[in-house]
């Protein structure tokens, strides 16, 4: 599963909601982020179809956003964002290392799956491993921290494909048949990694099934900057004894949110 050659070596808490975030706040938030959006003003009703919330919340949360300055509504009945909004911009940090932001969320996935956390950067057009977090079981898969790897095997590699511009994956498909042949299992064929990605994308996280080595499957997702570009790939995975197809779907739902997670600490936010 792992970007990097792993290996089988000898030698847990789930993640979900936290118990200290306040929903309305939440929503508040979403709501004050549909702003972002040409053109820039809007009604009620527009901001509820847009957040799909409820009426009553979409009026209170204005409401609050405007007593405190930060929205106020025109005299057609729009609301747009006020200039306070600037007062926020020099507390904005500088760009942190992505494996230090990706570090507790990292965490989060090793304690919710008792599987090995692996976290790639895109270098160059290859998958480098630049953290791990280890699996806690006896038996688990083991990688080396600054190993690269092609684009067309393993779960990072192919979470950070499947969103890759059209013509940044064209160039992959057109070197799979000249890349290395991990496993038996590797795809080789420009149509078939073509056709993997389509599904990956509409799924959200990709799968590794023993296609970088034996006897290791796993999940990745991949990881937004800012200008909304694929820098990063998390994964999770562990021997295939452990890591059966029916736990798929449950670390591809865990893997995808903290995917987000660490995207949005990044600056990304989705337009959808």
């Amino acid at each position: 599963m792992e970007e990097e050659k792993s290996t089988l070596s000898s030698e847990k808490g789930k993640t979900g909601e936290n118990r200290y975030v306040i929903e309305s706040v939440m929503k508040t938030l979403q709501i004050l982020f549909t702003f972002r959006h040409s053109p820039y003003q809007f009604t009620i009703a527009e901001i509820e179809a847009s957040t799909k919330l409820s009426k009553n919340q979409v009026f209170r949360s204005l409401k609050s956003l405007e007593e405190f300055g930060i929205i106020r509504m025109l005299a057609n009945g729009q609301y747009v964002v006020t200039p306070i909004i600037y007062q926020l911009v020099p507390a904005v940090g500088l760009d942190a290392p992505i494996e230090e932001v990706a570090q507790p969320f990292m965490e989060n996935l090793q304690q919710a799956t008792g599987e090995t956390v692996n976290l790639c950067c895109l270098v160059e057009g290859q998958s480098v491993l630049v953290a791990r977090k280890d699996s806690k079981h006896g038996v688990r898969l083991t990688s080396t921290v600054g190993i690269r790897s092609p684009m067309h095997a393993g779960a990072s590699p192919k979470a950070m494909l499947a969103f890759f511009p059209p013509e940044e994956q064209e160039k992959v498909y057109a070197m799979v048949p000249y890349y290395q042949k991990f496993t038996e299992k590797t795809v080789n064929d420009p149509d078939l990694l073509r056709a993997e990605m389509i599904e990956t994308k509409n799924r959200g996280y990709s799968i590794s099934d023993e296609d970088f080595e034996l006897g290791a499957r796993g999940v990745g997702a991949p990881i937004f900057d800012k200008h909304g570009n694929v820098v990063a790939g998390i994964t999770v995975g562990g021997p295939i004894s452990r890591v059966g197809y029916d736990k798929l779907p449950e670390f591809g739902a865990l893997i995808i949110e903290e995917a987000k997670r660490i995207s949005r600490l990044l600056g990304y936010y989705p337009n959808t």
